[in-house]
């Protein structure tokens, strides 16, 4: 579905959309808007909201009901891009089923596409989880890509069930509680951040700097969901440094720079 819910689906899902016995949709694993606009009434079939239960514990059952049917799933973002939902589809090619995959939009691709970074410099992708569920792992992934000059884009957790999602400011009140605990410099006052809410709704907001700048912007929480955080390399391309400068106002953001 891409990064804004109905809003975002492409023509040619649309025009599949047309012609299938079963439209089900995933909302389990991000937020997104509701709201469809007017191309959806020449939808017939009904939108059937599914869980992790049906497309992951009870993936027999569910395939065995679209059996001789035509079925679509709907996911936010690039379906594939995350492995969560790959099981269904394995299991799915292992009953001879025909599978027909239509890309689309991702914040994996979206994040560097906002900020003005290039693609190229990201590392690993890390997900922040609630302090309820507190973890180290995030500062050590963030750790690692300094080691190689690259970026971190920082998922941030959500819980759908509880209507609950991290939101940016709070990430960053995390990263540094983590470096209180470690203490191994690698979130400090000199780290560029880029909050990232909404993208690819109307009202998207971005915001770069310093990560307490960044934290102390705007009220994160009240923006909404998704959310995510991307931590600068201590090392910027010179592409970068004016991409920040010219899009987001950010004044030589960092005395190191790269020409590679």
């Amino acid at each position: 579905m891409g990064l804004n819910g109905f809003n975002s689906c492409t023509l040619q899902a649309l025009e599949v959309l047309k012609n299938v016995d079963f439209i089900f949709v995933e909302s389990y694993t991000n937020f997104f808007s509701q709201e469809k606009p007017e191309v959806w009434k020449q939808i017939p079939a009904k939108i059937i909201p599914i869980t992790r239960k049906d497309i992951e514990d009870e993936e027999d059952t569910f395939l065995e009901k679209i059996k001789g049917k035509s079925a679509a799933i709907l996911i936010s973002g690039d379906p594939f891009v995350a492995t969560t939902h790959n099981s269904i589809r394995i299991a799915a090619m292992k009953r001879d089923y025909n599978c027909k995959l239509i890309h689309n939009s991702s914040v994996i691709s979206a994040a560097a596409s906002v900020s003005g970074l290039s693609s190229y410099s990201f590392g690993r992708t890390v997900t922040c989880p609630f302090r309820t569920n507190k973890s180290e792992f995030p500062y050590r992934i963030i750790q690692q890509n300094k080691t190689i000059d690259a970026h971190t884009l920082v998922l941030l957790d959500i819980d759908i069930l509880e209507n609950k999602f991290l939101s940016i400011d709070e990430a960053i009140s995390i990263l540094f509680d983590l470096e209180t605990e470690i203490q191994e410099n690698v979130i400090n006052d000199f780290n560029i951040g880029i909050g990232l809410a909404k993208l690819g709704y109307q009202d998207e907001f971005t915001k770069a700097g310093s990560l307490e700048d960044v934290a102390n912007s705007t009220s994160w929480l009240n923006i909404g969901p998704p959310q995510a955080l991307i931590i600068c390399a201590d090392k910027l391309h010179f592409a970068e440094v004016e991409a920040l400068a010219v899009l987001w106002g950010v004044k030589n953001p960092i005395k190191n720079t790269r020409n590679d």
